[in-house]
């Protein structure tokens, strides 16, 4: 309507303008045409003005989302950066890798930057980034060591595109340092679990060679013994079983170097003069080093006495001596040892010692391969070794060193690279002997009548102690059946005076022997002899009401002053 009437008016008046000059030229068919050409510029127009204004929104919104991955990026604390994958333009750095570096190195070339290189890295990621078609593939996580601050890093490298729509390399790369340590810690730990648990199984076999030992120990001990009551002093023959007394005490001297070992025996410390454990500790060494190695030794024969476990004492000299064969030439290799009394002051104290004053030093070198400095600080670390699997498991620094601060001493170490290792140990000097009672052998072999219900699986022990109680007076009844021995005390309680068993036995177990012995009649004494002690201590035993321990092999001045002890302590 409204059309009709502008276009009749338009036809019929005059021009009032040049739309109207324009329109009134053209025949009125085409002024609706015209019209409608007019409409749909107006029309494209609007389109291309919404176009571009949506345009510039979805630009403006990737621009903000780039800033927010951008700030995203500086915000994480660790070493960011975004590269062009095929020319290596840094194309951004975070704050983070910014401030590590001190400057903004966009723009250069990133193997110039990381790497200080001319060209692209060996281990480059790039080309794994995308497909051959140019499509991103998935994440490549690395772990990488920084050659100078050697920091562990975690790489994580993938593709993304920039927002100018270029292919680019993002790279995150996290400090694990001390997660690597940490795993390392772990590692460790597990290593020294395995190497415990084999520790404990040796300390296992050990103790049941020990056992088994002591027990044919025992008769050589025992016999000879009672052989050398019943032979004349002057006698061929009683000079022999001395000998075969001798060797007997020796070998039960190993098995309790075995037992301290395996950790199955208890620390006694008493005064020791060291001139004679490491006499004996050079004799066994000498045996096992080769002739080729010299071996001088400067012993001070009047040195005085330490308060010290002896099996510890020599397990320190073993230990270092074989340290120094390991360390030295095989052929012109030299290990000195050295025993003197000295007096240590104040100014020359060293570190871990208690106070100035007297003591005896042990001192062993070698002119081996020496010690680095780097690891020096390490070698007493339980497990810590530079040799050969085959060679050692790093224990035998760890258990000098703790033998040592456990008897109140020190140790110092002095090593060049090429020249050599020294070991001091110093432990304070007994100033005065403790008063003991001299053994008088008629103490010693203390008679009795008593009646003595002996208990033991080896039959040739049982026989051995039973010949030695005999001897001393003693009524025994004898049993290799620890079951067979219950079932005789239940018999009969109040003849028996006292209990006397193995620890290790099949079936009843002498520790469960005793308990039961003690349920039918408390107050009747009870003595434990065994060839270890790790399944009942004193402790233990007293809470059962044992009255004590014999140790395996047990001569008969032992037997005979313990049995009297105890009876008479009833």
């Amino acid at each position: 309507m409204s059309f009709e009437y502008n276009l009749k008016d338009l036809i019929f008046r005059k021009p009032s303008s040049y739309v109207d000059t324009f329109l009134l030229k053209l025949p009125p068919y085409q002024v609706v045409s015209r019209l409608m050409v007019v409409f749909l510029f107006i029309i494209l127009g609007v389109i291309i003005i919404e176009f571009i204004k949506k345009r510039q929104e979805d630009q403006n919104k990737r621009r903000e989302a780039h800033d927010t991955f951008l700030t995203v990026l500086n915000s994480i604390d660790a070493a960011i950066y975004v590269t062009d994958i095929e020319t290596y333009e840094v194309l951004f750095m975070n704050k983070y890798l910014v401030d590590k570096f001190g400057e903004n190195f966009s723009g250069d070339m990133c193997y110039k930057v990381f790497k200080n290189a001319n060209e692209v890295c060996e281990y480059c990621p790039n080309e794994k980034l995308v497909d051959k078609d140019g499509n991103l593939k998935g994440v490549i996580v690395r772990e990488l060591q920084d050659p100078v601050t050697n920091a562990w890093y975690l790489h994580y490298d993938r593709g993304i595109k920039w927002i100018d729509g270029r292919i680019a390399h993002l790279q995150i790369a996290t400090d694990v340092t001390q997660l690597k340590k940490l795993q390392e810690n772990q590692n460790k730990a597990d290593e020294y679990l395995r190497q415990a648990q084999k520790m404990e199984s040796i300390g296992n076999l050990a103790g049941g060679i020990a056992h088994d030992f002591n027990n044919l120990l025992f008769p050589i001990i025992g016999m000879s013994e009672l052989l050398l009551e019943d032979l004349p002093e002057e006698s061929l023959e009683y000079k022999n079983v001395e000998v075969i007394l001798e060797a007997g005490k020796r070998g039960r001297d190993l098995v309790r170097q075995i037992l301290s070992f395996s950790r199955r025996s208890e620390k006694k410390k008493s005064p020791v003069r060291l001139q004679e454990i490491l006499k004996e500790a050079l004799k066994l060494s000498r045996s096992t080093i080769p002739s080729s190695i010299q071996i001088n030794q400067d012993i001070q024969e009047d040195c005085g006495w330490v308060m010290a476990d002896s099996v510890q004492l020599h397990q320190i000299v073993i230990n270092l001596i074989t340290n120094a064969y390991h360390a030295v030439d095989q052929s012109e290799g030299k290990i000195n040892v050295q025993l003197k009394e000295l007096s240590v002051t104040t100014n020359d104290l060293p570190a871990k010692l208690n106070s100035d004053g007297k003591y005896v030093m042990l001192r062993i070198s070698d002119n081996g391969c020496g010690i680095e400095e780097s690891i020096k600080n390490k070698i007493f670390d339980p497990y810590f070794t530079t040799k050969d699997k085959d060679k050692g498991t790093g224990l035998g620094l760890a258990v000098v060193y703790g033998i040592v601060q456990d008897h109140a001493g020190d140790i110092l170490v002095d090593s060049k690279v090429g020249e050599g290792t020294v070991f001091s140990i110093y432990l304070p000097l007994l100033e005065q002997l403790p008063e003991t009672e001299a053994e008088d052998p008629t103490i010693s072999f203390q008679t009795g009548l008593e009646h003595i219900l002996l208990v033991d699986d080896e039959k040739p022990v049982a026989q051995i102690e039973k010949q030695m109680l005999n001897r001393l007076g003693y009524k025994v009844t004898m049993h290799t059946n620890s079951q067979e021995a219950l079932e005789c005390f239940r018999a009969n309680p109040e003849a028996f005076d006292l209990l006397l068993t193995d620890v290790t036995m099949p079936g009843i177990t002498g520790d469960r022997l005793a308990q039961e012995v003690l349920t039918i009649r408390p107050d009747i004494p009870v003595l434990l002899c065994t060839g270890f002690s790790e399944n009942i201590d004193k402790r233990k035993a007293e809470q059962i009401g044992i009255k004590g321990f014999l140790m395996k092999p047990v001569g008969k001045s032992d037997m005979a002053r313990t049995v009297r002890q105890i009876l008479d302590n009833r």
